[in-house]
């Protein structure tokens, strides 16, 4: 039997910054941004699940005043404000993601090392280390079981987050092989997190990455007192693996470690809506701009997408919540053919113009598995649209803006958070902020307080 922890956490205890490309270091300070931003659009968005998850926080918080809770004057404990943040940045479904893994990473990789690290009053570049480590291990283990986790109705981010969060979080603590692997064993009792999320009540997605990211650093602290986890927590019968896919493709674990780092295999989001809509938007917005194409030209929408695609954001055809808004393919298609546009205030279903309404009606999603591709990194669709003169016009979009092939700049990334901050964080905060996370590892500074309102 493989032991594919003890390669993970042997490979996660080696891991030095000087390993790391000046690549994927710039890109972990991209990530941090983007971070940010959607913990920003999140803290505006999804306010009721933000308002009682608060309360019950600080209610249970303890004494510790350990970590910051973002936007917040309050501290908590550093496993409470993990779970806190990560709340905020999934909440409006614009945080980084892994097409492999078919899950989201920053928001509980970076919520439970920065957390635990204003414990720890770790340094800067062990912070970015250890953020590498927790991509690494949860791209490697969420691609090694996917797509079947997703068919069983798993969230990688829940299940995957919280054992790549418990093995971030021991490296964090400068944990040996040993350390890290019993971390990992520890979290697999403790990973959860299903989809069913996607379809409705979605405004609780956000307690997957929260969950993951709180019970990481649980793991490793347990591991700290010298608790011990299950051998083969991956591999054996009982273990991870065969609890979340009948198909693991190990090579996922092992191929290019060390060499590619998988953070730069991540993409950005430009909207506020799960993934699997972002194609769709592109395609209709290029189509819009390239044509001229007015709400009232729009005879027909015919929309050629993968059926992973149809499943987890095709069902909503006319949201009735601003939950609902993010994850309906024919809604924000809508709007861009509509308006031109898909952004925070859009998600306010209530606000959308006549003209979406009729288009959604006039809007058909057709199953085609030739615009997913795993292996080449394809999640696309075509857009067909049968114009009121009777012209067809497509567009196909096989890679989103934002993925590694038509990556997210610096610059992309700064605005996002500008869009993402405004009305939450002033101006002047907003760049001394920027600033500081494009130098972020440079020096050795603390990040205590980094965004605050």
């Amino acid at each position: 039997m493989n032991d594919n922890t003890k390669i993970l956490s042997e490979f996660s205890a080696r891991l030095t910054y000087e390993d790391l490309t000046p690549r994927t270091i710039e890109n972990t300070r991209l990530f941090f941004i983007d971070y940010i931003a959607a913990a920003c659009a999140g803290y505006k968005v999804n306010t009721v699940f933000n308002r009682a998850v608060e309360e019950l926080v600080f209610r249970s918080g303890g004494t510790l005043k350990e970590s910051s809770v973002l936007f917040c004057e309050e501290k908590t404990t550093c496993e409470k404000a993990a779970f806190l943040n990560a709340c905020y940045a999934h909440g409006a479904d614009m945080d980084d993601g892994n097409r492999k893994a078919m899950g989201h990473v920053g928001v509980h990789v970076f919520s439970a090392v920065l957390a635990l690290a204003e414990k720890l009053k770790a340094s800067e570049r062990d912070v970015i280390v250890a953020i590498n480590v927790g991509y690494e291990v949860y791209c490697r283990i969420a691609a090694a079981v996917q797509p079947n986790l997703v068919h069983r109705g798993f969230h990688s981010t829940g299940t995957a987050g919280t054992v790549a969060c418990a093995a971030a979080a021991a490296k964090l603590l400068h944990m040996d092989a040993d350390g890290i692997y019993n971390a990992m064993a520890i979290s697999v009792t403790l990973s959860s997190g299903l989809v069913i999320v996607g379809d409705s009540g979605q405004s609780i997605k956000p307690l997957n990455p929260a969950k993951a990211a709180e019970n990481g650093i649980i793991a490793a602290m347990l591991t700290q007192k010298g608790v011990k986890g299950p051998v083969y927590p991956l591999d054996s019968q009982h273990g991870w693996f065969h609890a979340m896919s009948d198909s693991v493709d190990e090579s996922m674990i092992t191929d290019g470690l060390g060499e590619k780092f998988c953070i730069d295999e991540c993409y950005a989001k430009p909207y506020p809506a799960c993934r699997h809509t972002h194609c769709g938007i592109q395609a209709a917005l290029e189509l819009r701009e390239e044509n001229a194409i007015t709400p009232d030209m729009v005879e027909s929408v015919k929309i050629h997408i993968y059926s992973n695609a149809i499943r987890l954001a095709g069902q909503i055809k006319k949201p009735k919540s601003i939950d609902d808004s993010k994850f309906s393919i024919h809604y924000a298609t809508a709007c861009i053919l509509a308006a031109g546009k898909f952004a925070l205030e859009d998600l306010d279903y209530t606000k959308a113009p006549q003209a979406v309404w009729d288009i959604i009606d006039r809007t058909e999603l057709i199953a085609d598995e030739t615009m997913e591709n795993r292996d080449k990194g394809i999640r696309g669709c075509m857009v067909e649209i049968c114009l009121a003169d009777k012209k067809k016009v497509s567009k196909t979009v096989l890679i989103p803006k934002g993925d590694p092939q038509n990556p997210f700049t610096i610059s992309d990334v700064c605005e996002k958070l500008a869009q993402c901050a405004s009305g939450l964080i002033s101006d002047d905060r907003r760049d001394k902020l920027i600033a500081f996370l494009k130098g972020f590892g440079r020096e050795n500074v603390s990040f205590e307080g980094i965004c605050e309102k």
